[in-house]
């Protein structure tokens, strides 16, 4: 049922109450984005809306990439979806949301009141559920989404253009060629080095935290306290010829002028000291840092503080790179600082011949660097990251007849219509690049920062479900056939499949991997799984079974460095023939951690074991996995392989295509969930050299399939 077929009587009597109404503010082009609706379902909608006095301007999207490049495009204020329909689901769609810090609220409307999808939308941070007969429900709904991203984005500009103002207040301020401080009632906050001068200080920083009643005589002190009260009561400027005193107890006298002021977002005053006599002007600095030969760090805030406000009006988003050396400390206690200078030299050439110049480049700190990526997408981002990350681990530095080589953690934090203010961007970021150090002392890896939530209730119940289970030792392991769709294959192939016992009760991988893959214990779940099965294969090689078992890791143990020597150890132990135990990683993870994938999988080819990737064509970039992986078995995508019941035969000709370049590339080929012999005759054209699925045989505890005589 469509959205038009249900609501057709119902949209009608809505329009008519609407424009029966008095005349309404008209909201110009609101920007709509269609997920998953067709054409005929998304024009009530809009007529609803125009006859709501709004003017709505929309764009349908199905795919995730139609997605992804329609986030680039525009700032967006919100998304209408239906129950998903399509291989790129509402849930996706949420997460690409949150890792791109996008703040576009999302109404999903179902087919019919339903509390358990009204339950399920909220645990997806969807802002609404509307059925599909509630048109009324659905505009009121619309309107008050729209209203809050108003007053949160009016809020955001609000905050941005008062920080902007206090930044340049505070600019001018430490520039100026006149004597400036900020202070609270009795010390000071901030002083400019004019001011430091002034009163016979070296360095501003020997002011912070100074009592007021240290720069002026006694007698002068109560004028200034009373000057300061009215100052701060009615918010106006206020004038006083003041007797003040040096910090080797000299005394001058000068005028002193009073204004409101903020510091650090905090209310303070403003003090400016004048005498007769002028001061010389400052030289201007040089943007570059002269060690590194990137901007200087004060040159690299203010463009990141111009990027933050061009990002908000949207349609300029772009990310901030954090690059963060890995052991700094140790190199410079060991060669010192001739050393470190020359590490920061080699980063400085790394960064200009790796990055381009269009993208902004800078120092901004002993040990860090900033990159700001121009380009909305994140996993553009992360590509780069990952090319600095492998430059910077493969350079030598010689200095002082020693050579040194460093790495460099790498976060990233996105900038967009949401950004918040430069520190805390920059905090963000720096967040990122530690999590990389967290998850492994020597750093040398990227991580992109997505910030954190409350976990739902349901993922606390599963992780104590998972808990028990990894204590209780209370999983199993089913096995389900590979066959070859060619008469002449002779080996048995089998995939491992995991089960979780909890109070008696088998738990498909449905309700608990999609957490487990997000939490450490997924490290000792794959290792179990491991273990237990060349256990069982060693079983089979005692009674005459030559198996071969595809065994699927999670995305943490790629990275994790002590799996390779645990399992060449346990392989050692038991006997068996590597080439028999076929690891399966999921595309997606391969993605995500590609230069750990990458290495991982190298790792395991040495100790002659064979790799498979499963969901092919779940990332963004296939071709890129699977050049850098190289696996010799590449598994379908289970939807697209039951799609081919119901395809045409253009789509037919794309996944024959699909087929023909695997196959070009001499990868083995297996189509999963095959569920029927509809199927079969287009999995066999295309040349599919295993199938898999319940058509064939169930998953069992058992590996006692029929090879030979299916």
């Amino acid at each position: 049922m469509t959205l038009l077929q249900a609501t057709s009587k119902q949209t009608q009597e809505v329009l008519e109450q609407l424009s029966s109404r008095r005349r309404q503010r008209m909201r110009k082009h609101v920007q709509l984005l269609f997920l998953g609706l067709e054409q005929e379902e998304v024009d009530p909608i809009v007529k609803l809306l125009r006859a709501s006095r709004l003017s709505p301007r929309g764009q349908r999207v199905q795919t995730e990439q139609e997605f992804l490049d329609a986030l680039s495009e525009r700032s967006w204020d919100l998304i209408l979806c239906t129950i998903d329909r399509y291989e790129f689901t509402v849930k996706q769609a949420v997460h690409h949301l949150k890792r791109a810090n996008k703040d576009i609220p999302v109404i999903q409307i179902v087919p019919q009141a339903d509390s358990q999808q009204l339950l399920q939308g909220m645990r997806a941070h969807i802002q609404a559920v509307v059925p599909l007969e509630e048109v009324e429900l659905l505009t009121l709904h619309i309107r008050r989404e729209l209203d809050n991203l108003e007053t949160r984005r009016q809020l955001r500009f609000t905050e941005a253009n008062l920080s902007d103002a206090d930044q340049r207040s505070l600019e001018l301020m430490q520039n100026a060629s006149s004597a400036y401080a900020y202070c609270s009632t009795r010390s000071i906050l901030l002083a400019n080095k004019r001011f430091t001068s002034l009163f016979g200080y070296d360095n501003p920083n020997e002011l912070v935290g100074l009592e007021l009643h240290d720069c002026i005589t006694q007698e002068e002190f109560e004028r200034l306290e009373q000057l300061n009260e009215g100052v701060l009561d009615a918010h106006n400027t206020e004038s006083i010829q003041l007797d003040f005193k040096r910090k080797d107890g000299s005394h001058f006298k000068a005028r002193l002028d009073v204004q409101p002021a903020r510091y650090e977002g905090i209310a303070c005053l403003q003090l400016k000291v004048s005498r007769s006599q002028t001061s010389e002007e400052e030289t201007l600095n040089s943007k570059l840092d002269l060690i590194s030969g990137l901007y200087k760090k004060s040159h690299t805030e203010k463009e990141l503080d111009r990027v933050i406000q061009r990002a908000l009006d949207g349609g300029a988003d772009c990310s901030l790179l954090y690059v963060s050396l890995d052991q700094y400390a140790a190199i410079m206690h060991e060669c010192g600082t001739e050393g470190c200078d020359q590490i920061v030299r080699d980063i400085g050439a790394i960064l200009t011949k790796h990055v381009n110049n269009a993208h902004l480049r800078g120092r901004i700190g002993d040990d860090a660097f900033a990159v700001v990526y121009y380009d909305p997408s994140p996993d553009k981002a992360l590509l780069l990251a990952e090319k600095l990350c492998t430059a910077i681990a493969g350079n030598l530095s010689e200095a002082g007849g020693k050579t040194m080589q460093t790495s460099a953690s790498i976060g990233i934090a996105s900038i967009s219509d949401n950004a918040p203010k430069r520190a805390e961007l920059l905090k963000r970021a720096l967040s990122a690049a530690e999590d990389v150090r967290a998850r492994r002392a020597e750093g040398n890896g990227v991580s992109l920062y997505m910030a954190e939530e409350e976990m739902p209730d349901q993922e606390s119940e599963i992780l104590a479900m998972l808990r028990r289970a990894i204590e209780k030792q209370s999983f199993k392991l089913l096995y389900q056939p590979i066959v070859s769709l060619k008469q002449d294959a002779q080996s048995c192939y089998y995939e491992v499949l995991l089960r979780l016992i909890d109070d008696g009760r088998e738990v498909s991988p449905g309700e608990f991997m999609d957490v487990l893959s997000r939490n450490k214990m997924s490290l000792m779940v794959d290792r179990w799984v491991i273990k237990e099965s060349l256990r069982q294969l060693q079983k089979e090689y005692k009674s005459g079974q030559r198996s071969h078992l595809f065994i699927n890791l999670t995305g943490r143990t790629l990275k994790d460095v002590s799996t390779i020597s645990w399992f060449a150890n346990l392989l050692r132990k038991s006997g068996l023939p590597a080439e028999n135990i076929i690891f399966q990683i999921s595309e997606l993870d391969a993605y995500t951690y590609l230069r750990h994938a990458k290495s991982f999988t190298e790792s395991l080819r040495e100790l002659h074991c064979r790799i498979c990737i499963k969901h092919y064509g779940a990332s963004p970039d296939s071709a890129l996995v699977q050049s850098s992986i190289q696996p010799e078995l590449v598994k379908l995508d289970g939807q697209q392989v039951q799609g081919l019941e119901q395809s045409n035969n253009e789509e037919d000709k794309l996944f024959y295509q699909k087929l023909s370049q695997l196959h070009a590339e001499q990868r083995i080929t297996i189509a999963p969930l095959v569920e029927g012999t509809q199927v079969m005759s287009k999995l066999w054209r295309a040349g599919v050299n295993y199938i898999q699925g319940n058509y064939l045989q169930p998953p069992k505890e058992a590996m006692e399939y029929d090879f030979f005589d299916s």
